[in-house]
């Protein structure tokens, strides 16, 4: 267990964050780690300020805090001059960086070389990033698998990843679930909003989708699909909860229109997190069909509220799902599997929830932060 240590996170990849939007898998390390007796600061991305600090979570005089940091961005690759000083990173024990075929994993390398742990979490290159990538393995790679303290890996995939990239010792970690960010504004506008539209569908059926509305995540799959299973049971809605590029957004409720499925679709631009616990406790499947994800927060989430996942195969799914017990994985985008499966698993209640029993019982006890963070403490003692 790791006790009075200080701890850095760095958030490598330069996007801008919303701690109230999302269940920051950052943010629920630190604070399990300061809960352990630890301090932590965690590095974000910032447009705005060059170096802001604020604290998020206190726990017996140690302290979790988010510094928003101005970093220079490149293609996907994030720089922040500030940290790579070795008086700024001298003050801590531990440096966590994501991502090895990130550029500050690199710089990190030589300042802070043996204290440094990588927590990464892909497990595939985009045909963008390939070649890259390739150079990047080419000058870097070596370098970085000499000088690093400790390797986690994010899903069974990404760990399968990196053993082929040559690093040793790779353990799978997995990410967990900050449950306190599931309190729900009971007396907030958007949660009566939810609550409303939710009475206005009754006892149909919901599926749930969750998340940015976007090609990779094959939003135009799921839209087909839906018009597959109405066109199979005309009791079933979808909920819908994300926002994206609104010519893509556009586009596919275009297309529901055309599939004469619109009004089935129940969408929200945005939900706050808190108030999320409202749609996963009111559905029945929780859909994600996406062409790659990293992990998927959402899948843990859905399991956590006892919402069974049909989803494809991804990071998080082979992590977490154990297919036909906990959850529901499809190899392949033919719809009509897809359909066959939705259907067979909404219309067998027993089955369901028998899914829904074990899909909440897997998250209570191995992925809620603080047993992420007791694994993480252990192994790098």
């Amino acid at each position: 267990m790791i006790m009075n240590k200080k701890i850095l996170y760095i958030r490598n990849y330069p996007t801008v964050v919303n701690p109230n939007m999302y269940n920051l898998q950052e943010v629920g390390l630190g604070k399990s780690l300061v809960k352990l007796g630890n301090s932590c600061d965690i590095i974000y991305y910032s447009t705005k300020y060059k170096f802001r600090k604020e604290t998020v979570f206190e726990y017996q005089g140690n302290k979790l805090n988010i510094i928003w940091v101005k970093g220079f961005r490149l293609h996907y690759f994030g720089i922040y001059p500030k940290l790579l000083k070795k008086k700024f990173l001298s003050k801590y024990d531990f440096v966590i960086t994501t991502e090895y075929s990130q550029i500050m994993t690199y710089l990190l390398s030589f300042i802070c070389a043996n204290k440094l742990i990588l927590y990464h979490g892909p497990y595939e290159e985009g045909r963008r990033e390939k070649y890259l990538i390739k150079l990047y393995d080419f000058f870097f790679l070596k370098r970085i698998i000499n000088n690093l303290y400790r390797v986690f890996a994010k899903s069974k995939l990404a760990e399968e990843y990196l053993i082929k990239k040559g690093f040793k010792d790779v353990k799978t970690l997995g990410v967990g679930l900050d449950v306190t960010k599931f309190t729900p504004n009971q007396i907030s506008n958007e949660a009566k909003d939810l609550k409303s539209k939710l009475d206005i569908i009754g006892d149909k059926k919901k599926l749930l989708y969750i998340g940015k509305l976007e090609d990779r995540r094959n939003i135009k799959f799921l839209i087909y699909l839906f018009k597959e299973i109405v066109d199979k049971d005309n009791d079933i809605r979808l909920i819908v909860v994300g926002n994206g590029e609104q010519n893509e957004v556009n586009n596919y409720f275009d297309y529901a229109n055309k599939l004469g499925i619109r009004e089935q679709i129940i969408y929200f631009k945005s939900v706050q997190q808190t108030n999320l616990s409202i749609l996963y406790k009111a559905a029945d499947l929780f859909i994600l069909p996406t062409k790659y994800e990293i992990f998927g927060m959402v899948i843990l989430e859905s399991m956590y509220f006892g919402l069974p996942v049909v989803t494809s195969y991804n990071g998080g799914a082979v992590t977490v799902i154990k297919n036909g017990s906990n959850g529901i994985i499809v190899n392949n985008f033919d719809y009509k599997l897809w359909v066959e499966k939705i259907l067979y698993y909404i219309k067998n209640r027993y089955l369901l929830n028998d899914m829904s029993y074990k899909a909440k019982e897997l998250i209570h006890k191995e992925f809620i932060w603080d047993y992420i963070a007791e694994n993480f403490s252990s192994s790098i003692l």
